[in-house]
């Protein structure tokens, strides 16, 4: 066998050879972005400048709701999200364990409890049937994580907090730009938070957007966070501008201005994004053992997080998804292995829940919550062992035609010598 037909994990050459820099390139520094700080900069106004409420109208006009508020990162707007919603103390909240620590942990720092329920098989979200297996008469909220920028079965959710009367709870942080039917996520739930952090679909740096359609809930979050504008609230809660209650979540201008140039780019980058992943589908899934994640038409997704194909071994004699992965870093992929998908055993493992550690297990109204909540392994089955049947694909953020057609060879040449890796 020739070099270049003998994988390059026993010895041949890769299949990849083109210099890939550019094409995985993140965040994409251009000249719209150095404009956009050097007039703040210049204008000297670097604590508050009108390119915050500027950011604020058009986020708001682009998801689709009567208001956004601009935080100095998604945790806090995650955290505006839970105060405004006046949960608290007494309180349960509904949350997956396939998240990042922000999606569950405002739910403690307003003194409420979080229930970790299960998640569906395919992409790793809250699953509508799992949470409602969770919920008891303290049950507040339901917060939902659109994993990776998959949009969470929205159906599902709305149908439980109505018929459940609960708040619904968006953590968008991955999702700027998905939609379901047609409607943009951020715009279902009650209140919606957005990071804006480096690697996000749409990175300011650092960064957050609270959403929402209730005038009543964005007046709670200015409350939190915002004190500079509680005098302009028209109603009794304006006495409380020379204090706030205790946290400044404003964000920076520097980083509002990048936002918003990240937000005008949102779409066509976007779109290069998934056009790059949709020509891997098409391609990867007539090579024997794969096929495309299941995609519900009424659903519009993003990729903050790497997508997948589902791998399916006994097409390729039994070659584990790791194996063939390992191979095809070997021919020169920039992948993923698949126990990635692990989540470090997911948050309900974490010694901060089941240690305990957070003065809102103490709190006396969450007695009857904080001994009947259990956390720790054993407790969500598809969380702690989520299927390893798939293989990575790249999230190209700018990628050329030949370098996905040198990913393409590199699946085909990994599969036809797929028992000489067995």
């Amino acid at each position: 066998m020739t070099a270049a037909r003998t994988l390059a994990l026993l010895g041949g050459d890769p299949a990849i050879t083109l210099d890939q820099t550019e094409a995985m390139k993140w965040p994409l520094v251009e000249q719209e972005e150095l404009d956009a700080v050097a007039e703040v900069a210049g204008s000297g106004e670097w604590s508050n400048h009108p390119i915050r409420d500027e950011l604020e109208a058009e986020f708001a006009a682009y998801i689709g709701v009567n208001y956004a508020l601009a935080h100095n990162n998604g945790t806090a707007a995650l955290h505006a999200c839970a105060f405004a919603l006046g949960i608290g103390p007494g309180d349960e909240v509904i949350c997956p364990a396939t998240s990042y620590w922000a999606t569950a942990v405002p739910v403690l720092t307003v003194g409420a409890i979080p229930v970790f329920a299960d998640v569906e098989p395919v992409f790793l979200n809250l699953d509508p049937a799992a949470a409602e297996g969770r919920i008891t008469p303290r049950t507040k909220a339901i917060v939902v994580c659109h994993r990776g920028g998959m949009p969470c079965d929205m159906d599902g959710f709305t149908d439980l907090a109505q018929r459940y009367g609960l708040k619904l709870i968006e953590d968008a942080s991955h999702a700027h730009g998905s939609s379901f039917r047609g409607r943009k996520i951020g715009s279902w739930g009650d209140v919606a938070g957005f990071s804006m952090q480096t690697s996000k679909v749409m990175p300011s740096g650092e960064g957050g957007l609270f959403t929402t359609n209730e005038k009543q809930y964005y007046d709670r979050a200015v409350l939190l966070g915002h004190y500079e504008r509680i005098g302009d609230l028209d109603h009794e809660d304006s006495r409380f501008e020379h204090t706030g209650f205790g946290f400044k979540y404003r964000i920076s201008p520097i980083h509002a201005a990048i936002g918003r140039v990240a937000l005008a780019k949102l779409d066509e980058r976007n779109a290069r994004r998934n056009a790059g992943i949709q020509y891997l589908y098409d391609q990867v899934s007539e090579i024997p053992g794969f096929s495309v994640p299941p995609m519900p038409d009424h659903v519009e997704r993003v990729y903050y997080r790497s997508p997948f194909m589902i791998y399916d071994p006994d097409e390729l004699g039994g070659l584990p998804a790791d194996r063939f992965t390992q191979a095809l870093q070997a021919e020169g992929a920039r992948l993923g292995t698949a126990t990635r998908l692990r989540h470090r055993g997911g948050l309900h493992t974490q010694p901060l829940f089941v240690e305990r550690k957070h003065w809102a297990f103490e709190h006396p109204d969450n007695a009857e919550s904080a001994a009947r909540v259990r956390y720790g392994p054993g407790t969500l089955p598809i969380t702690e062992d989520p299927p390893v049947n798939r293989v990575s694909l790249p999230r190209f953020t700018q990628p050329t035609p030949e370098l996905l057609d040198q990913y393409v060879a590199a699946f085909r040449k990994v599969a036809a010598n797929a028992s000489a890796l067995l």
